[in-house]
C-alpha cells in the first residue's frame, strides 16, 4: 500500500502527491475551480461542490445539473462516513403502459426528478464552509462568459447533434446557430447561467419550487408525460451509512441502493476466498476468477435488487461472508460459465464524472455525477439550459424483476463510489465512471493495490477486462499478453480485444499515506481528467 511501489504496468506517470489538500476530478478546468477553493481556505465539500457545477457546465455530455450525484462523506474527526443519495423517482403519476414494451431513450419522458440541485446544497449545509451561491461563482461565469469545447465533448455533441437537432432547447443549447462547436470555441449557455444564478440566490428551493419547476411541469404536459410540481417540490435526497465489508482486512465502504455498489462489496467478498496475491496481475488464471466473481454479483443484482423503499432486499445477506462462500462454490476455478444463477440469500445494485477531494484538516468526500447516457435524454428544459437525465432508462419492464419501473419508485443505478479504510485510518477514495462497467473497475483497482502492491497511479494505468451483461463477451485490453486471449477462450469465455486504454471506464481518486499524512492524486489516461493538490 505505498507511493513507492514499482509495476511493469505503469505508464510512466506518476501519481500527485500533496501534503495539505488533493482535488481529482474528470476536468482540467473543474479541478482548477475546486483547487482554488482548497486554496482560498474552503474544504473538501466546498472544493468538490464547486467541482461538480462547473463540471455540468464544460461538459455536459456526461453530467448536467439535470442528472444525480451519489457520495461517501467523511468529516473530519468523524468515526464514520456518511452517504448521500440523490437520486430522484419516476413521476409519481406516470403511468408505465404509455412506453409499451421500451422507455424512451430520448426525451422529457425519459427523466426522472434531478437530484444533483438537492446533493450540492445538503453537502455543504451539513459539510461545507461556502454559501451555494460562492460554490456556484465558477459555474455561473462559464456559463454566462462561456466556456472553451474540449475535444471530447466536441465529438459527444457531433454522435449526439442528430437527437439534440430535434428538441428546440437542446439544439439552442449545444448547436449554435445550427452548427456543430468546434474545439477550442466557446459555448455559452445563458439560460443555464440564469438557472444557476436562481439556485444560487434561493437555494435548491430555487430550482425544485420556482422557474425551473414551472417550466419542466409545463413542457412535460405538453410532451404528455407525468411531472408535477408535487414530484419537484417534495423531493429531498437519502442521508444515510454506507455499506460496509472487509476484504483481506481492509474496510470497504460503498453506496447503498438504489445504486448498485453493494456489488463491488459482494465482488470483492467472492473473491476473498481465492488466493489472488499469488497470482501474478495478467495471469489468465487471474482474470478468470476475478470476470467469474462479477458474474455471479451480477446475477444477484438482477433477482434481488430494486428501490429499498419498494421493495425487501435481504442486503445483511448479500453481503455477509457465509453467502460469499456459497457463491463461491458455485465458480469453476477451470471453466467460465454462461449465464450463473443467482445465489439464494435465504439459504444461509458511462457517461458519467467523478470527483474526490481531501482537505488539510482530513475531510474527505467521493462524489459521482452522471445524467446516464451521453446527454441523458438530449432533452434541454426550454428556458433554463438545464440537460434531463434518462435515468427512466435504468429500470426493468419486466413484471417481475424487483426493479419493475413505477411511478414514484427510483431505478437502480450504476454509480457508486468507494472508500477504503485500515484500522480507522482512510487509505482510498475514488470512483469510476462507465456505466455497468464502474464497480468491474473498482474492483479492478482495489485489487491491483491491495493484492499486487500497485502503486495509486499504475493500479489505475493497468490495463482492464470488462464482462458485457448482454453478450457475455468478456472485452479485453490488447496490453495483456495475446496469450492470455487464448487462455480465457480455452477456458470458455468469448473474448473481444480492445486498443490501449480503451474508454470503458474511467477511474480517479485519492490515496492517503497514513505513515507520512500525504495526499497521494491518481487519474486515468483514458480521459483528460486532472488531479491537483499543495
Amino acid at each position: 500500500m505505498t507511493a513507492g511501489d514499482s509495476t511493469r504496468w505503469a505508464t510512466g506517470r506518476d501519481p500527485v502527491v500533496g501534503s495539505q489538500a488533493m482535488i481529482s476530478t474528470g476536468h482540467p478546468l473543474a479541478t482548477e475551480a475546486g483547487l482554488r477553493v482548497l486554496r482560498g481556505g474552503g474544504n473538501a465539500f466546498d472544493a468538490v461542490v464547486c467541482a461538480a457545477a462547473v463540471i455540468a457546465v464544460v461538459e455536459p455530455h456526461t453530467n448536467q445539473v439535470g442528472g444525480d450525484v451519489f457520495a461517501l462523506c467523511l468529516p473530519a474527526g468523524a468515526e464514520q462516513p456518511t452517504a448521500i443519495n440523490a437520486s430522484g423517482p419516476a413521476p409519481a403519476a406516470l403511468d408505465v403502459r404509455t412506453f409499451g414494451d421500451d422507455i424512451p431513450e430520448h426525451g422529457v419522458n425519459a427523466a426522472t426528478v434531478p437530484g444533483a440541485v438537492k446533493a450540492w446544497e445538503t453537502l455543504l449545509e451539513r459539510f461545507g464552509t461556502l454559501s451555494l451561491a460562492d460554490a456556484l461563482g465558477p459555474a455561473v461565469a462559464y456559463a454566462s462568459e462561456g466556456a472553451p469545447v474540449d475535444l471530447d465533448t466536441a465529438r459527444a455533441i457531433a454522435a449526439a447533434a442528430p437527437a439534440l437537432a430535434r428538441l428546440g432547447a437542446s439544439a439552442q443549447s449545444f448547436l449554435p446557430d445550427g452548427a456543430l462547436p468546434r474545439p477550442g470555441a466557446r459555448l455559452r449557455q445563458p439560460d443555464l447561467a440564469q438557472t444557476l444564478r436562481q439556485i444560487a440566490a434561493d437555494g435548491a428551493d430555487g430550482f425544485y419550487k420556482g422557474a425551473f419547476a414551472d417550466a419542466l411541469v409545463r413542457a412535460s404536459a405538453r410532451e404528455g408525460g407525468a411531472f408535477s410540481h408535487r414530484d419537484l417540490a417534495e423531493y429531498d435526497c437519502e442521508v444515510t451509512a454506507p455499506l460496509r465489508t472487509y476484504y483481506r482486512g481492509f474496510e470497504m465502504l460503498g453506496q447503498p441502493l438504489p445504486s448498485q455498489g453493494f456489488l463491488l462489496l459482494e465482488q470483492l467478498n467472492v473473491a476473498e476466498g481465492f488466493e489472488l496475491p499469488e497470482l501474478e496481475f495478467g495471469d489468465p488464471g487471474l482474470l478468470h476468477l476475478m470476470i467469474e466473481c462479477k458474474k455471479a454479483a451480477f446475477a444477484d443484482r438482477l433477482a434481488h435488487a430494486g428501490d429499498p423503499r419498494r421493495v425487501s432486499v435481504p442486503m445483511a445477506r448479500l453481503l455477509s461472508k457465509e453467502f460469499a462462500a456459497q457463491r463461491r462454490m458455485s465458480i469453476d476455478p477451470a471453466r467460465a460459465s454462461k449465464r450463473p444463477s443467482p445465489g439464494d440469500p435465504s439459504a444461509s445494485g458511462r457517461d458519467t464524472t467523478a470527483l474526490s477531494a481531501v482537505d488539510a484538516d482530513g475531510n474527505a468526500v467521493t462524489f459521482i455525477q452522471s445524467v446516464f447516457a451521453s446527454f441523458g435524454s438530449a432533452y434541454v428544459v426550454p428556458g433554463t439550459g438545464v440537460l434531463l437525465n434518462n435515468r427512466m432508462r435504468g429500470f426493468s419492464l419486466d413484471p417481475s424483476s424487483p426493479n419493475l419501473c413505477a411511478g414514484g419508485a427510483r431505478p437502480l443505478h450504476t454509480l457508486n463510489t468507494y472508500m477504503v479504510r485500515h484500522e480507522a485510518d482512510l487509505l482510498l477514495l475514488g470512483a469510476s465512471p462507465g456505466g455497468q462497467y464502474q464497480v468491474q473497475t473498482n474492483a479492478q483497482v482495489v485489487s491491483n493495490v491491495i493484492d499486487h502492491a500497485m502503486h495509486w497511479q499504475a493500479a489505475i494505468d493497468a490495463p482492464r477486462w470488462y464482462h458485457v451483461e448482454d453478450t457475455g463477451a468478456v472485452i479485453l485490453e490488447d496490453r495483456f499478453d495475446y496469450a492470455v486471449a487464448g487462455e480465457l477462450e480455452r477456458r470458455g469465455h468469448t473474448v473481444q480485444l480492445e486498443a490501449p486504454f480503451t474508454t470503458y471506464s474511467r477511474a480517479q481518486g485519492i490515496m492517503l499515506d497514513p505513515a507520512t499524512g500525504a495526499r497521494i492524486g491518481a487519474t486515468d489516461p483514458r480521459w483528460h481528467g486532472q488531479v491537483l493538490g499543495f
